[in-house]
This record gives C-alpha cells, sequence and structure tokens, in this order.
C-alpha cells in the first residue's frame, strides 16, 4: 500500500513538469520549422522546382526536378514514344519434309480454283516501337566553379515489350486462305484421309468448303494421286530463317505460319527495370535564370541483346540466315546490348 501512494505521489509531481516541457516545445515548434527552411534553402536542399519536357530517343517526356542537396538534383518524368511504323516484306514458299521447294504457282492456282481466294506470294508487315517509361533520374555536378557539367545515374522502368510487328490487315485474305490451304494440306496427307473419304460421301465438301463436292465417293487411285499430288506441293509458311544445317550441310527452314485467327505477328522483349548511367550538359537561356536548356546522353541497361519472339513462340534471336530486314535489325540489336538515350531538354524553374 505504501508503494502505491510512493508511485501516485511521483506521478503527481512529474505531470506538472511534462505539462510545462510540452508548452515550451510547442512554443518552439514555429521557430525550428523556420530555421529548419532556412539551412535548405541556404544549401539548396528543395528550394526549387523545375518543369521540364524533353525529346529524344525515348521519344517524348515530361520531368519534374528539384535539387536534393547542394551537388546534386532529383528528376523524375514519364516518357511516350509516338507510334511510327517501319515497313517490312516476307515471301511466302512452299516446303516439303523441312525443304524448301518451289511450288507456290501450283498452290496459289489450286487454292484460287478452290475458292476463289488469291494468295499473294508476298506478305507485307509493319513494325513500330511500343515504349512508354518512367524514369527516376539523379544528376551529380562535380564541379565547384561550374555548374553546367552533371554525371547521371538511376533508372527507367516500362513494358517489356519496346517493339511490335503484325501483318497489314490488306493481307489477311491471303493469309486466312495459306491457313485454309495448309488445313486441306493435313487433312488429306493424314493417314485418316482414306477412311474419312472413303465413309463419308461429303466429306470433301466439308473439307474444302466447295458444296458440289457433296455426295462424291473416292475410290483408292483417286485417293493416292490426290495425296501424292499434295505431298509433292508441300506446305506454305513465310520462311523467315533457319533452325541450322542438317547432317548433309543443308539448312533447315523456319516457316512461320499465321495464327489460328489468320495473323503473323512478333515482338522485342526487354527487362522492365533498366539501369541508367550518363552524363549531360546545361546552361541559362534566360537572364534571370530560370529557363534552361540541357542534354543528357548516356545507356539504357535493359537485359541484354533484345528478345524477338514471334506469335508462335519462335526466338528470332536463335535462327540463322535472317532474311531481308528481320536478319538487318536483328544483326543492329545484337551490336547493341544496351539503348542508346539521347536527350534534349528544356526547363523552368519556380
Amino acid at each position: 500500500m505504501k508503494s502505491l501512494l510512493k508511485l501516485i505521489a511521483i506521478v503527481y509531481v512529474l505531470l506538472p513538469l511534462k505539462s510545462q516541457a510540452q508548452k515550451v516545445y510547442d512554443e518552439d515548434y514555429p521557430n525550428r520549422i523556420k530555421d529548419l527552411a532556412e539551412n535548405m534553402n541556404k544549401h539548396g536542399v528543395l528550394n526549387s522546382i523545375e518543369i521540364a519536357a524533353n525529346i529524344g530517343t525515348t521519344g517524348l517526356g515530361l520531368e519534374v526536378a528539384s535539387p536534393i542537396t547542394k551537388w546534386t538534383k532529383l528528376r523524375v518524368g514519364f516518357d511516350w514514344m509516338p507510334q511510327f511504323t517501319v515497313p517490312m516484306n516476307f515471301g511466302l514458299s512452299s516446303y516439303v519434309d523441312g525443304k524448301v521447294n518451289e511450288k507456290f504457282d501450283r498452290i496459289q492456282e489450286m487454292m484460287y480454283k478452290i475458292s476463289g481466294m488469291k494468295i499473294d506470294q508476298e506478305i507485307r508487315m509493319e513494325s513500330k516501337p511500343t515504349m512508354t517509361t518512367f524514369r527516376l533520374l539523379v544528376d551529380v555536378y562535380p564541379f565547384k566553379n561550374n555548374r553546367h557539367w552533371h554525371f547521371t545515374t538511376g533508372f527507367f522502368v516500362g513494358g517489356t515489350a519496346v517493339g511490335k510487328s503484325i501483318n497489314k490487315i490488306t493481307e489477311m485474305p491471303s493469309l486466312l486462305a495459306l491457313n485454309m490451304y495448309n488445313r486441306i494440306y493435313n487433312e488429306i496427307t493424314s493417314d485418316d484421309f482414306y477412311d474419312n473419304a472413303v465413309d463419308n460421301p461429303n466429306y470433301l465438301a466439308d473439307l474444302t468448303g466447295i458444296a458440289s463436292l457433296k455426295g462424291t465417293y473416292l475410290d483408292q487411285r483417286v485417293i493416292d494421286e490426290l495425296q501424292d499430288k499434295m505431298f509433292s506441293m508441300g506446305k506454305l509458311g513465310v520462311h523467315i530463317g533457319d533452325y541450322g544445317y542438317d547432317e548433309d550441310d543443308e539448312p533447315i527452314p523456319y516457316m512461320m505460319q499465321p495464327d489460328k485467327d489468320g495473323t503473323v505477328s512478333a515482338k522485342a522483349i526487354v527487362n522492365k527495370f533498366r539501369p541508367y548511367l550518363g552524363f549531360g550538359y546545361g546552361g541559362a537561356l534566360s537572364a534571370d535564370g530560370k529557363w534552361e536548356a540541357s542534354f543528357d546522353a548516356g545507356v539504357q541497361f535493359w537485359g541484354g541483346v533484345p528478345k524477338v519472339t514471334t506469335h508462335d513462340g519462335t526466338v528470332l534471336n536463335d535462327l540463322i540466315n535472317l532474311r531481308g530486314k528481320v536478319g538487318t535489325y536483328m544483326d543492329l540489336m545484337k551490336a547493341i546490348p544496351v539503348y542508346p538515350t539521347i536527350d534534349f531538354r528544356i526547363s523552368y524553374r519556380f
């Protein structure tokens, strides 16, 4: 009981002292905030805000910046690459047992007779960038008497797909006809074709879509001739490149076929997170120093050479003998495993 009374007595004595200390603390609070603000302004910490517009290899962008120490500046921004297209053309080829042959004209003629659809031998595609990124960068001004030059580190974050290619909409009839022909080829050359054709007199009509073939019965001789003809002509595809070479040192072609919806496409994949290193130079545009122009040059480390993957999952980086502009673009990307970043920026300081 005596201990409890002593504790109450101590609390009773200390409470007024705490109240007095809190009062002094509260009264001094505005002064301490003022001192902190004056020190930050004296040392150039968060004492101004810059709004900037930039243009460069990352596209068009906006930035907000502010000094975080006397020698460093924090920049946060957003970049968007305007949409433009680069045309690419691919040729269709026929192939048998993994070897390209010269039977496209015969296939083209046959499909026109069957369906009235003409398969163009050249497929036109369009490639476009798909880069949208967020940036966080820190500029370091290492020279005491020169505030023009700076070194920069930080990172960019964006989607993994930085570019894509897809066939032009005008190529859809040819690609759909290509799919139709390959389906016919697969059916006629299958082991089940004989039984299906003999047992079902409407099988050919259902396969080709030609109503006049309903009720058609085929004997063994006709079936053999039809299968031999299809085997000789082969399947159709877009010859992009080769997987490698066989034991006879002959190339093994990769023949890209349209997706089930009649499209062919590819996309270039990199890392989402891309560290950045660079340098820059800036200077005032106005007498009061509020307007400033500057440029930056550096590289984004986007995880090595971009991986180009087609709609069927084939990685073009693993192929050889890539054809046309695809080969040119792949050679360029393999030579530049980092992304060159050059920006020109105009800013206004508040």
